[in-house]
């Protein structure tokens, strides 16, 4: 058995080894004459991959796509992870605060702490598999807006190449700074809001190349809000003469933010608290520390086939503390339930040193006679890494430790390999997709419950995408793609598996005029959750839940009618509800809106001449709408209007600008939830029970910017 397994592995090697030495002419004159280009441009088949001067349009699904600055610019974004917003069928919230990931509503789910998409910026997972706060924990807020180059982002596990918390999809974030020199950014406003940008971008410099900083404070819009952060990226990208590329990534950021926490809806109903406001006891030292440290090369070759091999070696430390209460004071002694209760504010922490190593050979088209060609790529990934993590519950007033729920350490460790293939028949028909296999480890060391365990398995994960070319403007797709996310520390027993899984299945058609001037999609979904994460207030954070369904459609179109004008509009219909055998009446997923839609539009151009040079000025406007979703089966949350809007004007090295942040002034929830509490305005004993409860999202804001260039 192991001699046939030897001979395996040997043939395997061999046949990587061909593919990547193959020399057509075209391609070894193409590679000859051009160095590479920067890695991340190519990375991950971004929707276009360049092969020997040909472009292979190789999405993998209906909504893979590539947002580049344009889309990005459209409508104002205060943070990173809200630019996703310009994908089909996104909304990311709009926070006060940093410290914490964003709230991401995608395909029917609500995602946490961006629990559930996987996240990479460039070329690094940035997601935590076992983070106290939720499987898969990501927060993208450490990446400085301004940098960011375009995103890809992948709805559904479709892509041989997504790995851990890709349950929804992925989001690929390009790091670039287009325009080069120095530039200094100021922006300040409501709520005593002030941020500083300085980004350095020497000529003569590829566009990879940068440093930039950001310092950031707000007191918040309301009580015990207020923040502040710093960050700081780099990155270098260096050709290695014709064929080689090698670039360096470095961030650092630190943030401290206060929260409010939830009040009670019928409190706000009775006027006994305001919209805004926090509970005068027991609320108090609610807050967010987070802090992250990325170092990455990024190397890159090009054969003289025409064939790649990346390698991306990297190094992440985190560290992350939040406390708290959204239950008032029902909480009490585990090992003495009669004991009183001395609050529920609950601090959880999450420390993780972890490394990796990203690689993968991405070979030239093969010719299979005049009627096909195929690219393969083999690729691996590894993720090792060790967490500290413990949740305990503390005296809001002294910060006194007085129960613990949880307090281990753990080894992580994800072995992944695949293979992805790229098929085109007759000009028409594509095939992509492969199998993904992933060695999940993990060993528990539970110093609450004094034992150790280990719990180990194989994800296997394959995926296929077809397409069919049946105009030359219009291609029907079908994809079906299984993938999975590592389980919380609490969940592993040894036996039990380490992973839950997910199974996707899209159809629909893609639709493009030439030069991508008017594109459209339409996809129907249907996706199979092994478990659930939900909010539970008495954990103090979010538990697994049952299996679930979703099925829904989600509509875009995108339209640069003229050079000054860019437009975009999705709306995604979902029903999200909970496996429930032997029953027909349906059990809804909470927090899910079953109706979003969302619009953009940008005009942008010359507006003014003055001294021989143009005026150039933008206006962008975006909306989104989001139906009433459920708390429970029978209760719903408000409908919610956001409108966001932003102008600015730039003449020569000076350009100002101002960015309004929900316009109609409305009062909507952030979050909603219906859970018991016994929280009081007056501080007097009050019953707990049951009601919704809701954590505001900002009032109306106005930010103005001043930038310089030189």
């Amino acid at each position: 058995m192991r001699d046939v397994r030897r001979t395996n592995l040997c043939l395997a090697v061999v046949a990587c080894t061909l593919l990547a030495t193959q020399k057509p002419a075209r391609a070894q004159a193409q590679a000859q004459a051009q160095p590479p280009a920067p890695a991340n441009e190519q990375d991950e088949d971004y929707a276009v991959v360049q092969v020997q001067g040909t472009s292979w349009a190789s999405p993998r699904g209906l909504d893979d796509v590539r947002i580049k600055r344009d889309q990005l610019d459209a409508a104002p974004h205060a943070q990173t992870t809200e630019l996703l917003s310009a994908a089909p069928g996104v909304f990311v919230d709009h926070e006060d605060q940093e410290g914490a990931g964003n709230d991401i509503y995608l395909r029917g789910f609500d995602l946490e702490n961006g629990a559930g998409v996987e996240m990479r910026v460039a070329n690094v997972p940035i997601n935590i598999p076992l983070h106290i706060m939720g499987q898969g924990f990501a927060d993208s807020t450490f990446v400085i807006p301004e940098v960011v180059r375009s995103i890809r982002v992948l709805e559904g596990p479709y892509d041989p190449r997504q790995g851990d918390a890709a349950i929804v999809g992925s989001a690929y974030f390009d790091l670039g700074v287009p325009e080069r020199g120095y530039q200094v950014r100021a922006t300040g406003g409501s709520f005593d809001q002030f941020r500083l940008v300085g980004i350095a971008a020497p000529r003569g410099m590829d566009e990879e190349t940068f440093a930039a900083f950001s310092l950031r404070r707000t007191g918040g819009f309301g009580q015990d809000r207020s923040g502040q952060s710093a960050s700081f990226n780099a990155q270098y990208g260096l050709n290695l003469g014709t064929r080689d590329r090698l670039r360096f990534v470095a961030t650092a950021w630190g943030a401290q933010t206060q929260l409010a926490g939830f009040v009670r809806q019928d409190d706000l109903d009775a006027g006994r608290v305001g919209y805004y406001d926090a509970y005068p006891q027991l609320a108090q030292n609610q807050g967010v520390n987070s802090s992250r440290i990325i170092a990455s090369v990024d190397y890159d070759h090009t054969f003289e086939s025409g064939a790649r091999f990346e390698a991306v070696p990297w190094f992440m430390w985190t560290d992350f503390r939040a406390r708290e209460n959204v239950t008032g004071s029902i909480q009490t002694f585990q090992n003495v339930p009669s004991g009183p209760s001395l609050g529920d504010l609950f601090q959880s922490t999450n420390t993780e040193t972890a490394a990796g190593l990203e690689s993968r050979l991405h070979s030239a088209p093969i010719s299979l006679g005049s009627a096909a060609q195929l690219v393969v790529e083999p690729g691996v990934q590894f993720r090792a890494g060790h967490t500290n993590q413990a949740r305990t519950l503390l005296v809001p007033s002294t910060l006194q430790t007085w129960d613990t729920r949880a307090d281990a350490a753990l080894d992580t460790l994800d072995a992944g390999a695949y293979v992805d293939l790229d098929l085109r028949l007759w000009k028409r028909l594509r095939l992509s997709g492969g199998a993904r296999a992933d060695l999940l480890a993990v060993n528990v060391d539970d110093h609450f419950a004094g034992d150790t365990r280990q719990v180990s398995g194989v994800a296997l994960s394959p995926r296929v995408t077809a397409e069919y070319d049946v105009a030359r403007q219009i291609t029907p797709v079908v994809s079906y793609g299984e993938g999975f996310r590592s389980l919380d520390a609490e969940s592993l027993q040894p036996g039990a598996s380490p992973y839950s899984k997910v199974r996707s299945v899209e159809a629909g058609f893609r639709a493009q005029t030439p030069n991508d001037r008017y594109v459209t999609s339409l996809a129907l979904y249907e996706t199979w959750v092994g478990n659930e994460l939900g909010f539970d207030p008495t954990s103090g954070g979010l538990e697994t839940e049952p299996s679930s369904t979703r099925r829904g459609v989600v509509a875009s179109a995108l339209g640069r009618p003229a050079a000054w004008l860019l437009a975009s509009t999705a709306v995604s219909v979902t029903e999200a509800t909970y496996d429930s055998p032997g029953g027909d009446v349906p059990h809804w997923v909470p927090s899910v809106p079953p109706l979003l839609f969302r619009a953009d539009v940008t005009v942008h151009g010359a507006i003014a001449t003055w001294h021989g040079k143009p005026v150039q000025g933008s206006v962008g406007v975006g909306y989104t709408f989001l139906s009433s979703r459920f708390l429970t089966d029978q209760i719903r949350a408000p409908v919610s209007h956001v409108l966001n809007a932003r102008a600015s004007a730039r003449y020569d090295w000076l350009e100002v600008g101002v960015d309004a942040f929900n316009l109609l002034g409305l009062h909507y929830p952030d979050d909603a939830e219906y859970f018991v509490s016994n929280w009081s305005a007056n501080g007097a004993a009050r019953p707990a029970t049951a009601v919704t409860h809701i954590s505001a999202a900002p009032p109306l804001t106005v930010l103005g910017t001043v930038a310089v260039y030189f």
